[in-house]
């Protein structure tokens, strides 16, 4: 028993040896969606590092005390990598989230003498990010990283927000907007040069 408990303690060991805990803060919004989705952007990108077992990473909460800044700087995310005991902490801006839709009428049938039409709707959206890579231990920037996503989607009949309020994964069918698509093209982009850093 003890020889097979060792075996898998083995098995884990590099696992547990490379994963590096990365911290991953809410994103400034430079676009004008709103803060609630800085927080969204971050919860994106620490769902697509769990893909891959080399990233151990953590949503960091933070809310400013008092007459603290909003804004979270280098020295603030080194402060708050440290009082997470995470490796590498994320900050970012989201530099732009925006969605069009136009509609155009799809050509009507007669049923019983009566005119039946619907409409095409579609649907635009682009998202910017700058994500920002940086290492507590030296309390410097690794780097700098810019990332787009952008989908179109065309509906007969449907009505498809545009609204980067609706975007939230967890309520149904929100994770298959063209919002969410197009962050979730960035995010995973973002996350895959983040990665060649580490």
């Amino acid at each position: 028993m003890k020889g097979i408990i060792v075996a898998v303690l083995l098995t884990l060991l590099p696992v547990f040896a490379w994963s590096q805990k990365i911290g991953i803060l809410p994103f400034e919004d430079a676009a004008g969606v709103g803060p609630a989705f800085g927080e969204q952007v971050a919860k994106f990108i620490r769902s697509e590092f769990l893909q891959n077992k080399k990233f151990l990473p953590k949503f960091i909460a933070y809310k400013p005390k008092g007459d603290e800044s909003s804004s979270i700087d280098l020295e603030k995310a080194v402060e708050l990598g440290k009082k997470n005991g995470v490796e590498y902490v994320v900050i970012g801006t989201i530099l732009e989230a925006e969605a069009s839709s136009s509609s155009s009428g799809v050509g009507g049938i007669s049923v019983l003498g009566q005119s039946v039409g619907s409409s095409l709707k579609t649907v635009t959206a682009t998202v910017t990010i700058q994500g920002d890579l940086i290492s507590v231990a030296s309390g410097t920037l690794v780097e700098s990283f810019r990332t787009s996503g952008s989908k179109t989607d065309h509906s007969v009949g449907t009505d498809v927000s545009t609204e980067w309020g609706s975007l939230n994964a967890d309520k149904e069918g929100g994770g298959n907007t063209p919002n969410a698509q197009a962050l979730r093209d960035a995010v995973e982009e973002l996350v895959a040069q983040m990665s060649k850093k580490m």
